[in-house]
């Protein structure tokens, strides 16, 4: 199974905290995460489409397959 690695999984613990990174996922897509820290959800919008992914924690977000760009 494709994976980042462990230095970027651990980097990206810490940047997917801050509203407005990018993000890249590892079936190559590019996006920009935007956070509601009051309620803890955690919007990817891809980049040059409309598709929205909605995740409630970080691990959610790595686990499916994305990391800070």
């Amino acid at each position: 199974m494709k994976q980042w690695s462990r230095e970027l999984i651990e980097q990206s613990r810490l940047y997917l905290e801050i509203d407005g990174v990018n993000l890249k996922s590892l079936n190559g897509q590019s996006s920009i995460l935007n956070i509601n820290h009051q309620n803890n959800i955690y919007t990817i919008n891809i980049k040059n489409t409309n598709q929205t992914f909605i995740f409630n924690s970080v691990d959610e977000i790595i686990n499916d397959g994305w990391a800070v760009d």
